[in-house]
């Protein structure tokens, strides 16, 4: 299909594994925040079982209506699951925060990325559009590295209550920029959530593939194609002409 990069005015980018790196590693330093959190509140936590539940979290969205987890509730699960107590605020609260520190702390720029996104800004409008329980996680991670003030726009799961494929996310963005997804490319590495989600609202797509998802989608009979394919982010400069 062909990528019509004249009708384009606004790049939306993902975030994990796109712009940055979140796959396994980011997520173990997660959950061993997360497990030392819960040792330190309740005592011995089994580790294997944490992850285990962990990951089962990461993709019930996809199976529960595309409804985004309710950040404290997952936390509140942990406790419940691994300790069978009811959790408490207290509890609740340091877990949230443990992942809230965990996950600004392993976010880090790759290289070359915020040039690319200022050379990127000199000619499109670009936003920000991720799949996550925690918005605050996202935008404080986003200060923290510096690109905060690329995006006109960011909107997260967390803060709509569904996740990407589900239409509404993409709608909070539209609605907030005032554009057309027609005038939109949509930059991602999920083929559930970020290709088929995109395609299906009617933006293009820009599949990459630089690092290596945690949710793992495979193509089904009927999906949509991306309109572009990239193996590195720096290729958006040939493909989107800066």
């Amino acid at each position: 299909m062909a990528f019509l990069r004249n009708a384009v005015s606004t790049l939306v980018f993902d975030y994990g594994n796109t712009l940055i790196e979140f796959g396994r590693k980011q997520l173990n330093i997660n959950h061993e925040a997360v497990a030392e959190t819960l040792e330190s509140l309740f005592g011995t936590c089994d580790k294997e079982r944490l992850m285990h539940i962990r990951d089962r979290q990461i993709v019930a969205p996809y199976e529960n209506g595309y409804r985004e987890n309710i950040f404290s509730e997952i936390c509140g699960e942990l406790i419940r699951t691994l300790y069978d107590k009811a959790p408490d605020e207290v509890g609740i609260d340091h877990l949230t925060r443990a992942r809230y520190d965990a996950f600004v702390s392993c976010v880090s720029l790759p290289d070359g990325v915020q040039d690319l996104l200022e050379a990127l800004d000199q000619r499109y409008r670009l936003a920000l559009l991720s799949n996550y329980p925690c918005g605050q996680s996202i935008r404080d991670s986003l200060d923290n590295i510096g690109l905060a003030p690329m995006f006109e726009t960011v909107v997260v799961s967390g803060d709509v209550g569904y996740v990407k494929p589900h239409p509404r996310p993409f709608e909070v963005l539209l609605n907030t920029m005032a554009v057309s997804s027609s005038e939109c490319v949509l930059i991602g590495d999920n083929w559930l959530a970020d290709i088929q989600g995109a395609k299906q609202m009617g933006m293009q797509a820009i599949f990459t593939t630089q690092y290596e998802s945690s949710e793992h989608f495979k193509p089904r009979d009927g999906d949509h194609e991306p309109d572009a394919r990239i193996t590195h982010i720096e290729e958006l400069r040939g493909l989107l002409g800066v």
